[in-house]
C-alpha cells in the first residue's frame, strides 16, 4: 500500500505543479484584470466579519502540519538529494506568489455566486465531480490531517514525559494511552457542545496556541541569533543548486508547494466555505483570506525551516529516520535552546494547535457532507479512529495519502474556479448595485 500511494505521488504532482501554475495565473489574472470590477463593488474591511471567518478557516488551518507538515517536505529535499534544504523555504515562498491570490479568487467566486465549493463544482463542472471532492476533502481533513495532528500530540507528549520523568512508551502504549484519549476528548466536545459554544472554543483555541508558536520561535529566534545568517547562506546556496525532476521542475518547488496547499489551503476550496459563515461583501471575504494564507504561510516556512536547519548543524535532527522520531528530533532542537520552558510551551502550541484542526475537521465534514448528526459522528470517530492508527504505526503512509488528497481536491477546485471564470461569470454581472444572477 506504501509503495502504491509512493508512486502515484511521485507521477501526479511533477505533473500537477505546471497545470495549478499555469491555470491559478489564469484564474488570477481574469479575476484581478477583468472580472471583478464587473461582479464585485468595493468593500472596506469590517471588523465584524472578520472572527466569524477567521474562525472556521484558522480551526481547520492552524494545525501541528505548520511543524509536521513542512519537516516532512525538508526530509523529502533531502532524501532527494538537495544540498542545503533550507532553499524550500524561498521555492515554497515563490510558489505562494500564485497561491495567494488563488486564495482570494477563490473565495471571492464563492461568495459571488453565493455557493460553497461542493455546490459551484456541481452546477460548473458535474455531480460526480462534486462528489468526489466532498469524499476526498474529508477524507483529508479527518483521516489523513487527523492523522498528523494526533502524530504531533504523540511526539509532543511522550518527549515531555521522556524529559520529565526519562518514561519510553513502545507504539501501542502510544495508541492506547495518547491517541484513543484525545479521540475521547475531542467525541466528548462535539457531543457536549452547540455550535455558538463550539465556535468559541475554537476562537480561544486559535488565538492561545498562535501566541504560544510566535512565543517560542522568538525566544529560539534569540538565543541562536548567530545563526541566522549561516540560516540565510544556506537557503541562497541551496537555491542555486536545485535538485530537478520531470520537465526540469525543481524539487524544492514541488515540496514546497505541497506543504504551502497543506498549511494554508489555497486552491482547496475551504477558505471559500469559510468565508460563506460571514456576512462579508466578497471583496472584504477575499482580502481576509488572502491576508490569512499570507501570515500562516510566511510564519510556518521561516519558522520551522529556520528551526530545523538549525537542528541539522547541531547534529539533532536527522531525516534519515522514520517521521516519528523527525519529529521527535525537531522538538528536541527546540528544547535543547529553550529548555524546560521551552518544554511548556511547546506542548501547549502542538497540545492547542492539533485539536484546533481536529475540531476543524469536524466543521468541514458537517459542513460539506449530507449526513445526519448520527453518521457525522460515525464518520469522524471512525476516520480518526483509523488515522490515529496509522499515525503510530505508519506515519509515512498518512502523509503519502494526504499528498493524494490534496492533489485531488485542489484540482477539482481549480477547475471549477477556471471554467468560472472562462465561461460562467457573465451570468453574475452587478445590476443596480446588487450581485444577483442575469436573467
Amino acid at each position: 500500500m506504501e509503495y502504491i500511494a509512493r508512486v502515484v505521488s511521485n507521477v501526479v504532482w511533477p505533473m500537477f505543479i505546471p497545470f495549478l501554475l499555469l491555470l491559478g495565473t489564469y484564474i488570477c489574472l481574469q479575476v484581478f484584470f477583468n472580472i471583478r470590477q464587473r461582479i464585485t463593488t468595493k468593500g472596506k474591511i469590517n471588523y465584524k466579519y472578520i472572527i466569524p471567518q477567521s474562525t472556521v478557516a484558522l480551526g481547520t488551518m492552524m494545525g501541528t502540519g505548520t511543524v509536521v507538515g513542512f519537516l516532512t517536505g525538508l526530509s523529502k529535499l533531502s532524501i532527494s538529494g538537495q544540498i542545503y534544504v533550507e532553499s524550500i523555504a524561498i521555492w515554497a515562498l515563490l510558489g505562494s506568489i500564485i497561491l495567494i491570490p488563488i486564495s482570494y479568487c477563490e473565495t471571492l467566486i464563492s461568495k459571488v455566486v453565493r455557493m460553497q465549493p461542493k455546490e459551484y463544482i456541481k452546477v460548473f463542472i458535474s455531480t460526480k465531480a462534486s462528489k468526489l471532492y466532498v469524499t476526498s476533502l474529508v477524507l483529508l481533513y479527518i483521516f489523513a490531517i487527523g492523522g498528523i495532528q494526533l502524530s504531533g500530540i504523540d511526539a509532543v507528549v511522550t518527549t515531555s514525559i521522556n524529559k520529565i520523568v526519562s518514561l519510553e512508551f513502545n507504539e501501542l502504549q502510544r495508541y492506547m494511552y495518547i491517541v484513543i484519549p484525545v479521540i475521547i476528548i475531542l467525541i466528548t466536545i462535539i457531543l457536549k457542545n452547540r455550535q455558538s459554544i463550539f465556535l468559541r472554543i475554537l476562537v480561544t483555541m486559535v488565538i492561545l496556541s498562535f501566541s504560544t508558536y510566535l512565543l517560542s520561535f522568538f525566544i529560539f529566534l534569540y538565543k541562536t541569533q548567530e545563526y541566522i545568517p549561516i540560516f540565510v547562506e544556506r537557503i541562497i546556496i541551496g537555491f542555486k543548486n536545485p535538485v530537478s525532476v520531470l520537465f526540469g521542475i525543481p524539487l524544492g518547488l514541488i515540496f514546497g508547494l505541497q506543504r504551502v496547499i497543506q498549511i494554508a489551503e489555497p486552491g482547496l476550496g475551504t477558505l471559500a466555505l469559510a468565508s460563506m459563515k460571514s456576512n462579508a461583501k466578497p471583496r472584504e471575504a477575499a482580502l481576509i483570506s488572502s491576508i490569512l494564507t499570507t501570515v500562516l504561510i510566511v510564519i510556518s516556512v521561516l519558522v520551522t525551516s529556520y528551526i530545523a536547519s538549525y537542528g541539522l548543524s547541531e547534529g539533532i535532527i536527522n531525516f534519515s529516520v522514520n517521521g516519528y522520531e523527525k519529529l521527535v528530533s525537531y522538538f528536541d532542537t527546540i528544547i535543547s535552546v529553550t529548555g524546560k520552558f521551552g518544554i511548556l510551551i511547546l506542548f501547549t502550541f502542538i497540545a492547542l494547535s492539533a485539536l484546533t484542526t481536529l475540531l476543524g475537521g469536524y466543521l468541514v465534514l458537517i459542513n460539506v457532507a449530507n449526513f445526519n448528526v448520527k453518521n457525522n459522528y460515525l464518520v469522524y470517530v471512525g476516520l480518526l479512529i483509523l488515522g490515529g492508527a496509522l499515525s503510530v504505526f505508519n506515519v509515512e503512509l498518512v502523509f503519502l495519502l494526504l499528498e493524494i488528497l490534496l492533489f485531488i481536491s485542489t484540482s477539482i477546485n481549480i477547475m471549477a474556479l477556471a471554467m468560472f471564470t472562462e465561461f460562467e461569470w457573465k451570468k453574475y454581472k452587478i445590476r443596480n448595485l446588487e450581485i444577483r444572477k442575469a436573467a
